[in-house]
């Protein structure tokens, strides 16, 4: 009889299953443990935050201080979080996650108000509806630097520790968002 044979009659057929699983599960974990490591190598879809990204706190309804880096018409907030798209005319911001309570759904949207913001020339300022998840950042946003501004056409908007600005300047109309909240003047 051979060295194996009897070690396998010696350990018993209980023992020799609970052998097998402990190696199953020991090597399962060092995968896992493989896999979760060489994670951190992928790229993100998402824009990297920069060293001075916050989430952003509280809606501000002042741009004062910000820095007009000329016409950026697509852009994110360094957190990521925020990202919007500016024309001549017009100013629209998606908040991908956020902590406030959204408005009521409208009748005739088939979908959800909250994420998505817009203001227009000759047009108050408010929340569209969507359908679906929340539009992603799109590809060509570059980031708008806490204190930045960009205006186009009409429309300015601020980025800051405390979200996103965005008005049309003829008439003062905008809104602020930010993951606490949000404002419409």
């Amino acid at each position: 009889m051979s060295a194996t044979a009897r070690t396998r009659r010696r350990l018993g057929p209980g023992l020799l299953a609970f052998l097998v699983v402990d190696v199953v599960l020991v090597l399962g974990f060092l995968v896992l443990l493989a896999t979760a490591l060489g994670d951190d190598d992928e790229p993100t879809a998402q824009p990297a935050p920069s060293a001075s990204a916050e989430p952003e706190s509280t809606p501000s309804d002042s741009d004062a201080d910000a820095e007009d880096v000329g016409e950026v018409r697509t852009f994110v907030l360094p957190s990521g979080n925020i990202h919007c798209t500016m024309d001549e005319g017009s100013a629209t911001c998606t908040i991908l996650a956020s902590s406030f309570e959204p408005p009521a759904t409208p009748e005739g949207c088939a979908g959800a108000v909250g994420s998505t913001l817009t203001v227009a020339a000759g047009e108050s300022a408010g929340f569209v509806c969507v359908e679906g998840d929340p539009p992603a950042v799109p590809e060509d946003a570059v980031v708008l630097e806490y204190g930045e501004q960009s205006t186009v056409g009409e429309m300015t908007c601020a980025s800051s520790r405390n979200g996103v600005l965005c008005r049309h300047n003829p008439s003062g109309e905008g809104f602020s968002v930010a993951r606490a909240g949000y404002l419409l003047f």
